[in-house]
């Protein structure tokens, strides 16, 4: 059984009333999400225990916080990181000889290299152990299959409302009847126009198997059964794929090989077998072009329930997005340029179909699913680079005590994801985007890994929390970079806050004076109160300006 699975998030906010006077707020925080307000008390010891959690759509997977990271230094020098390369087989060589405790002195690399193949699984072991520096090359084949024009063309015709419309009114007999009447609505038309109502009848008519036996989901389907029973795994979809464009004259081909799907772990990158057919097609201009109708119709969700969702993403799809999740067993289907192995393969990093619809590009890891931790500050950094109307944010995957940080470092125009772990072992790291405009929804785009040591492990840190309008606006936060403020102590609290027209701190509910920004950097040296602190910034949007937004949240230890 392969298909693909999406997450979704909502970002919670907070705002409150502007103060008259330095006295306690009437309702502090007010939360702003996408359902019906809700005023809470003002804070008390019971509200201090009680922490801010943003919401998850997804109702058997548990809420996260977005914290920010007390370790993150934003001048980090901006550096992609390359991809190593290493064999298995020196990998198990490497355990093998440790466990022997061989009486040759080794040099320091040695004894590192040894320590490590001990503690790690060996196929994440080639990742982050190799010492070949080659980064892996993804460049197409045909670099003119995907032209200015040809992608307009694709583009014009995903977004056509009458093709949809049309399709959606059809009532479809047999499988010759459905051919007929794609011949008569693409009369005197384009191939691509045949193509895309082909990839878009299957994705509203056909739902993906997932009670099918593993092994028998893999199994020829006839494009009659298909049609008859509405359901099918992957090898169906193919199939159905295939026969329609046969008999509209389209050149097509069906390719086996092996998937990154919703089973697939990060930390146990293997397959044991094929588990997964798509198509590649055949245009008049004599490109190839790849197509995937079962990845294109919808996903698995977190419980495990097959959800229609089409995602033109996969029609016509790019091969080098294609390789991040689709390895075909004949290497001419890679239409890559320099077919990489099965090992560059597990390597790539978990990417899923938003990541390429909304412009993103990894800065670090480059080609690495599994991210570095950095043992002397307690974190593991992901930076990225994204178009202006995209924001992010992300979490520890089903762990609620762990820390995450989404902040956007404006000097160097990235946005750093950093993951603080609250204990040793294997974390799966999970990215999500979505664009401004739309209201509190957001989709997974990227999954990585990172291993954390006993060794290297440093105590759980708690970490300041941040509120939904800091990753909208962009926000930083300089410092402090501890969560757990020292009480009665003295502290400068310094962030960025673009667009912001002023911003003023909460203790424990008692409002400090008003501050204008400099530059868009807030700054303010504070007594630590008793329970808390939170920053409020109040923006230049004529719709923002009326309240202020919470965005920053300190607590207090003795």
């Amino acid at each position: 059984m392969v298909i693909s699975s999406t997450l979704t998030t909502q970002l919670e906010n907070i705002h409150a009333p502007v103060p008259l006077s330095r006295t306690r707020p009437r309702s502090v925080p007010v939360y702003a999400t996408g359902s019906p307000a809700l005023s809470t008390p003002s804070p008390t010891r019971s509200h201090h225990r009680r922490r801010h959690k943003q919401k998850i759509s997804i109702d058997d997977k548990p809420p996260f916080i977005n914290y920010a990271s007390s370790y993150i230094n934003p001048y980090l020098s901006l550096q992609p990181v390359q991809v190593y390369h290493q064999s298995r087989r020196h990998v198990r060589s490497s355990s093998s000889s440790s466990k022997r405790k061989s009486k040759k002195q080794k040099s320091p690399d040695d004894l590192l290299e040894t320590n490590e193949a001990n503690e790690i699984h060996e196929r994440i072991m080639s990742t982050q152990l190799a010492r070949n520096h080659r980064p892996i090359d993804i460049r197409p084949l045909d670099a003119s299959a995907f032209d200015k024009s040809f992608c307009q063309k694709r583009q014009m015709i995903i977004d056509n409302p009458f093709y949809r419309e049309k399709v959606d009114s059809w009532k479809v007999s047999s499988v010759n009847n459905l051919i007929t009447l794609i011949k008569e609505l693409t009369l005197d038309k384009n191939i691509i126009d045949r193509i895309w109502i082909i990839y878009y009848w299957i994705s509203q008519n056909i739902q993906y198997d997932i009670d099918a036996d593993f092994s028998s989901g893999h199994r020829h389907q006839k494009a009659e059964d298909v049609f008859r029973s509405g359901k099918s795994t992957c090898e169906g979809y193919a199939s159905l794929f295939k026969t329609l464009c046969d008999d509209l004259n389209i050149h097509c081909e069906k390719i086996r090989g092996y998937a990154k799907d919703y089973f697939f772990k990060i930390d146990k990158p293997a397959f044991s077998q094929f588990n997964h057919t798509w198509n590649a097609v055949q245009l008049n201009n004599h490109h190839w072009y790849l197509i995937d109708t079962a990845w294109g119709a919808g996903f698995i969700d977190n419980q495990h329930k097959y959800k229609q969702d089409l995602k033109p993403h996969y029609f016509l799809t790019h091969p080098e997005h294609m390789i991040y999740n689709h390895l075909p067993e004949d290497v001419r289907w890679q239409l890559l340029s320099k077919p990489i192995t099965m090992e560059d393969y597990l390597q790539l990093p978990h990417i899923h179909s938003y990541y390429f619809i909304h412009g993103l590009h990894i800065i670090s890891p480059r080609f690495s699913s599994i991210v570095t931790f950095n043992a002397s500050q307690s974190f593991a950094e992901v930076l990225i680079q994204t178009p202006d109307d995209i924001q992010l944010t992300c979490s520890i995957k089903d762990d609620t005590r762990s820390t995450s940080l989404t902040q956007y470092d404006s000097t160097r125009q990235v946005w750093q994801c950093l993951f603080s772990p609250y204990k040793s072992g294997f974390h799966t790291l999970i990215i999500f985007a979505k664009q401004f405009s739309e209201i509190n929804l957001f989709k997974n785009v990227i999954e990585l890994g990172v291993t954390v040591h006993s060794r290297d492990f440093i105590k759980g840190k708690t970490l300041p929390m941040t509120f939904g309008k800091f990753s909208e606006y962009k926000c930083q936060i300089l410092s402090p970079w501890d969560g757990a403020l020292k009480r009665g102590t003295k502290v400068s609290i310094r962030c960025r806050i673009p667009h912001a027209l002023s911003a003023r701190i909460s203790l424990d509910g008692v409002w400090l004076d008003e501050v204008t920004l400099d530059n868009e950097v807030f700054k303010q040296q504070i007594n630590v109160p008793e329970q808390e602190v939170i920053i409020y910034a109040k923006f230049m949007n004529k719709k923002m300006n009326k309240h202020y937004h919470g965005l920053i949240r300190y607590t207090v230890e003795k």
